[in-house]
């Protein structure tokens, strides 16, 4: 967890479009209500989407791969994979923003064991 709080911490200010991307029902975290500041911090770095449930989705799923262990680099490759224009400090930003709005736990967890 260590090496993924590295990874996810990573950020740059960057502009580009990019639709995010998931599979609905897929690797998703219990809803709540945290959409709207999830999207507004997409939107501050200069992420932007077509469809705000499908990018809600694709955060969500975020902490469904954290929680299965998936490592930092394949996480991001994962966002990178489905979200083309993405760089790959995109995707540590959106990855971030994800884990921040939806499984802050995760993040807190990996402080404890030492990464950061």
């Amino acid at each position: 967890m260590t090496r993924l709080l590295a990874l996810l911490t990573v950020s740059l200010g960057i502009t580009l479009a990019a639709p995010a991307h998931a599979t609905p029902g897929e690797d998703e975290a219990p809803a709540d209500d945290n959409n709207g500041s999830f999207l507004s911090d997409l939107h501050t770095v200069g992420i932007s989407f077509k469809d705000p449930g499908q990018a809600v989705a694709a955060g969500k799923s975020v902490c469904g791969m954290i929680t299965r262990g998936v490592s930092g680099l394949q996480l991001l490759t994962d966002i990178r994979d489905n979200n083309p224009a993405l760089t790959t400090n995109g995707a540590a930003q959106f990855a971030t923003i994800s884990a921040k709005a939806y499984c802050p736990g995760q993040l807190e967890e990996s402080k404890g064991k030492g990464g950061g």
